[in-house]
């Protein structure tokens, strides 16, 4: 957002049951790990959202990035049999989700936090 802007990061767990209005036939069904990161952008037209996953494919200038950043969601979503999906108008910006399987875990959450904050330590 070379204009300045706003980002937000939100995460949610969801359901996906397959009958969903827009449905995705790469992810399956279940219980997904959903990670969205919206800006305020320029956006991007249709064609380049076509594109975006190609390695090495930019609309920066040179020395302004190499292209390697989406198509490296990509790949990790795959790796991960999850799903990344992107949504941009031109002019209004743009979000782009990634689904991850959720992995169930015999971890307390209040064990987690007790570990996260140890791990931490003051100051950090």
């Amino acid at each position: 957002m070379p204009s300045g802007g706003r980002l937000t990061l939100s995460t949610d767990v969801i359901s996906l049951d397959g009958h969903e209005p827009d449905p995705h036939p790469e992810v399956s069904a279940g219980e997904h790990v959903l990670i969205a990161v919206t800006d305020t952008g320029e956006g991007m037209t249709s064609d380049v959202i076509g594109r975006v996953f190609e390695p090495f494919y930019t609309t920066k200038e040179v020395g302004k990035g190499n292209g390697l950043g989406l198509s490296m969601v990509y790949g990790f979503a795959r790796q991960s049999n999850g799903h990344v999906s992107i949504y941009s108008e031109p002019g209004l910006g743009t979000t782009v989700r990634l689904y991850l399987p959720r992995v169930a875990t015999d971890v307390p959450r209040a064990a987690e936090q007790h570990i996260a904050e140890e791990e931490a330590g003051p100051g950090r």
